[in-house]
């Protein structure tokens, strides 16, 4: 099955000094050659502490921020040399859905306007026709018809992030990219979103990326996940390996957070920086001095199961 996006060996780097000439001395390293693929009608979720480089992640997904090397391919085709008519069609079905819905929704346009946004753009529709695309749309996301012609200010912060996932479903995209797409939401109202991406899910086909610090939320949505750390994946699996059998150290710390694990870890040391090998071996009570030889690169321990560890080499 061929992958709606490929991304291969992507590294994205910051500059944060430069010398009186202005040429760049140091980088932030964001990513350090990340590759996965997203497959059509599965969620891969993503999970990390904050700084790990999933957003950057997404963002570079998106075409929102440019990479530094490596290649990101929609269906096949590197989307930075995509054009005209193939662009159109990459940008109108990968969509996004954003941690805080009150940031991305225009506070002057009523609620009809944002969702069918798109389609004014795209589709060159008439006003009928775009008021009755956005009552089928928001009925599709569980929203009472009286909403459309409020202003995002009249509504609740859930209702707001309906609406968000409402303008992104407008297209009809294969893959929406949702990055921390409950964090600003009451703990009650994120199961109700949750529940309506895997609703949308089922009755549109659509795939995920879904990006979260939410263990419990990224396991209820993902069919796979990834673990990041300092911009490198370090673990790759199913919902039930990441999960129920985690093999990176950082992934068993992680683990080890959720009330209620069997997971007990006990991190060794201050996070810091390493220039070669293991990110995480500043922290990691298992290390030896090969880690810091290493070469950060997945191993399988399964077919469906890979890790960045050199206790597994």
């Amino acid at each position: 099955m061929e992958p709606i996006v490929e991304v291969k060996e992507v590294v994205k780097l910051y500059p944060i000094k430069r010398n009186f000439f202005g040429r760049v001395e140091k980088f932030l390293r964001a990513l350090g050659g990340v590759s996965l693929k997203v497959y059509p009608g599965e969620t891969l979720g993503v999970i990390g502490e904050s700084g790990c480089g999933k957003s950057t992640l997404g963002k570079i997904i998106l075409d929102l921020e440019r990479l530094t090397s490596g290649k990101v391919l929609f269906k096949g085709k590197e989307i930075g040399k995509l054009k005209g008519e193939e662009y159109r069609v990459y940008r109108r079905n990968i969509q996004a859905v954003f941690q805080n819905p009150s940031n991305s929704l225009n506070p002057r346009m009523r609620i009809w306007e944002i969702v069918t946004e798109g389609l004014k753009i795209n589709d060159d529709l008439e006003k009928e026709e775009l008021l009755e695309r956005a009552r089928e749309l928001i009925k599709m996301v569980n929203l009472s018809e009286s909403s459309l012609f409020k202003y995002p200010h009249q509504l609740s912060g859930g209702q707001k992030q309906r609406v968000a996932i409402a303008r992104a479903v407008a297209l009809k995209p294969e893959l929406i990219v949702a990055d921390e797409p409950t964090s600003a939401l009451d703990v009650s109202v994120q199961s109700q979103i949750v529940n309506l991406f895997l609703e949308l899910q089922e009755n549109l086909n659509l795939s995920y990326f879904f990006i979260s610090h939410s263990l419990p939320v990224v396991e209820a949505v993902s069919d796979r996940v990834i673990v990041m750390y300092k911009g490198f994946i370090v673990e790759e699996g199913s919902s039930r390996d990441v999960f129920t059998q985690s093999a990176h150290p950082y992934t068993k710390l992680l683990i080890s957070s959720l009330p209620g694990s069997r997971v007990k870890f006990k991190e060794t040391g201050e996070e810091s920086e390493v220039e070669t090998g293991c990110p995480f071996y500043p922290r990691c009570p298992y290390r030896k001095k090969e880690c810091l030889k290493f070469n950060v690169k997945l191993l399988e321990l399964s077919e469906s199961h890979r890790v960045a560890c050199v206790l597994y080499s």
